[in-house]
């Protein structure tokens, strides 16, 4: 059965007796660890208590499609509910799990962990269609989720951070929710109770190295400059910065160049209007950011913010195409079209 997504938090909350399986599934395997962790702590008090659970492996169901059936049908000698973790790609462990579910077992609960399935797979549509068994997509956060989490985090310590370092924490996390959880406890950590959080900890913190790799994107990006968009873009991948995190801080630059246009409407100075915005753009943006105020008119911004957007709502998609390949073809068409502001200047 698909859990809708204003409905997951209840389940995780209290499961009850209504499924005795559950699928987590997404892009974001942060997530999905965390609420798989959330599911288990629910059915057994020791984690490691071999005789509660079992845990295996796609591998092991490709070559043994009895295997799950099995140890969920196992008796728990000391009592209890009988839980078995499955995790694996998906495609390998469907044949698995369909002969599973056509022999349940109330007394055991079957948690499984896909990590390359969409919501067209077999494995997916079998746990949709499968009334004990509640289907979760697992999403990545978007810039209110992240920053309600971040507030939490902030509460339980009184930590206060103002709007604008707000939207530069969050602008810094990626699309794993473990790895944003992380970052984020690792603030905490470095502002201390009652502490208060200013643009320079963030940075001190958090490191800036992959926001100054991508801005480094941008800087070529903005001077429509082909292949050394291409060539940086490249090194971007092979560094492991996540598509999403790219499209959100130049999400940010371009909303940044909007509020800079609407202020140089105002009378202000290019120079000014960059100067005054929050989070404020990094010294070596500043004149290149400046000069194309002079160069791109609103209703283009206007456009390439929504490109923007559109292009992280699709990489979220499980559906959707690789998003390093996506978040490229739509960077290289912002480039090609900055290329031609540039050569009409």
């Amino acid at each position: 059965m698909k859990i809708a997504a204003r409905d997951v938090a209840g389940l995780l909350k209290n499961p009850g007796t209504r499924f005795s399986a559950y699928l987590l599934y997404g892009p974001d395997q942060g997530l999905v660890r965390e609420r798989a962790s959330q599911l288990s702590s629910h059915f057994f008090d020791q984690p490691d208590d071999p005789f509660a659970q079992t845990s295996l492996t796609g591998t092991q169901l490709a070559d043994d499609k009895a295997r799950l059936s099995d140890e969920a049908m196992a008796v728990n000698i000391f009592g209890g509910l009988r839980v078995v973790t499955v995790s694996g790609s998906g495609s390998e462990m469907t044949a698995a799990v369909k002969l599973a579910f056509s022999q349940p077992n109330p007394d055991a609960r079957i948690i499984i962990r896909a990590s390359d399935v969409n919501t067209r797979h077999a494995l997916v549509k079998l746990c949709d269609e499968t009334e004990f068994c509640a289907s979760i997509g697992c999403y990545s956060d978007d810039m209110r989720n992240l920053q309600q989490i971040a507030r939490e985090i902030f509460a339980k310590d009184n930590i206060t951070a103002a709007p604008d370092v707000m939207t530069a924490i969050v602008a810094r996390l990626g699309s794993d929710r473990q790895v944003s959880l992380s970052e984020l406890s690792k603030l905490a950590l470095y502002a201390g109770p009652d502490g208060v959080l200013g643009l320079e900890d963030v940075a001190a913190a958090l490191g800036d190295s992959g926001a100054v790799a991508v801005d480094e994107v941008s800087i070529v990006l903005l001077s429509g400059d082909v292949g050394a968009f291409e060539r940086d873009y490249a090194r971007l991948r092979h560094e492991g910065i996540q598509p999403i995190a790219v499209l959100r801080q130049l999400l940010s630059l371009f909303k940044g160049m909007q509020a800079a246009r609407a202020r140089m409407q105002t009378g202000q100075p290019a120079a000014q209007a960059v100067a005054q915005l929050r989070p404020p753009v990094h010294f070596k943006m500043k004149p290149i950011v400046t000069r194309q105020l002079g160069l791109w008119r609103e209703h283009q911004i206007t456009d390439t913010i929504e490109r923007l957007m559109q292009a992280e709502i699709q990489t979220k998609s499980a559906a959707s195409a690789n998003p390093a390949t996506l978040t490229g073809q739509i960077l290289l068409g912002i480039c090609l079209r900055a290329r031609q502001l540039n050569r009409q200047r």
